[in-house]
């Protein structure tokens, strides 16, 4: 992997998490999380193949769990808690099916509606919007969507337009069952999804039913970008998680 194609902090020792940004996004959409969590644990945020440095790589499921892979082993030492956030999840949950022995644990934000069935309406016509809109129609969707929700420190944190890029990915979830990936993995799962995110909390029930170590939380008043939301909240979620994960594993 390039080396600009992640960042890496806090201390190398320390149990690794490794951030997964969602469809057409970069990795700085994990940075109010990355940052606070590099105190006590190592973090690695990094884009993901057809977005960010990568914007030239294909997304191809099955080559992206394989970077995905080689990335935990490379540098986290073979094993670590993955959190994605929407497409990033999706890439977690194929991640924990294929490769639970790397999966410390997993934190699974905004990411529990099914692709196959009716729910795949809602990526099919994302694909299709995002596939088929002039770029700079898109661009200024996007950035005014920014402004109006978030403050000026938090919505240029949503400045990645890999547009055609993450229809790539989201083709690449369609017609697969996640809650299959999840009720086959046998560690830890965090779920946290934002109140007003009614789309992708379609199916949260069956995915926490369907976890063998589940818990879900759910950010008041937020969207679907949750950890941008409330980013106090979501962190601290997070460290607790991974916490009891590092705790567990001594």
């Amino acid at each position: 992997m390039p080396a600009d194609a992640f960042d890496s902090a806090g201390p190398a020792s320390a149990p690794t998490i490794v951030f997964l940004h969602g469809s057409s996004e970069t990795r700085l959409q994990w940075q109010p999380q990355a940052q606070a969590l590099s105190d006590t644990f190592h973090v690695i945020a990094a884009d993901l193949p057809a977005h960010g440095a990568l914007a030239d790589t294909p997304f191809r499921m099955d080559e992206v769990v394989d970077w995905l892979s080689n990335l935990v082993d490379r540098h986290a030492g073979g094993r670590a808690i993955v959190a994605g956030i929407s497409l990033g999840g999706y890439v977690t949950m194929e991640f924990a099916a294929r490769h639970p022995e790397q999966l410390a644990g997993a934190v699974l934000v905004s990411c529990t509606a099914e692709p196959t069935g009716p729910g795949a309406a809602l990526f099919l016509v994302a694909t299709w919007f995002m596939s088929l809109a002039p770029l700079p129609l898109l661009r200024g969707m996007k950035h005014f969507i920014g402004r109006f929700l978030y403050s000026p420190e938090m919505a240029h944190l949503l400045t990645g337009y890999c547009f055609r890029g993450g229809a790539q990915g989201i083709r690449a979830v369609l017609w697969r069952s996640y809650i299959k990936k999840i009720r086959g993995y046998p560690g830890p799962v965090l779920f946290i999804n934002g109140q007003r995110d009614y789309p992708f909390r379609s199916s949260e029930r069956q995915f926490l039913a369907a976890a063998r170590q589940g818990r879900l939380e759910v950010i008041p008043r937020a969207y679907h970008v949750c950890n941008l939301d409330d980013p106090a909240r979501v962190t601290e979620l997070m460290r607790e998680f991974a916490q009891e994960v590092a705790a567990a594993a001594r």
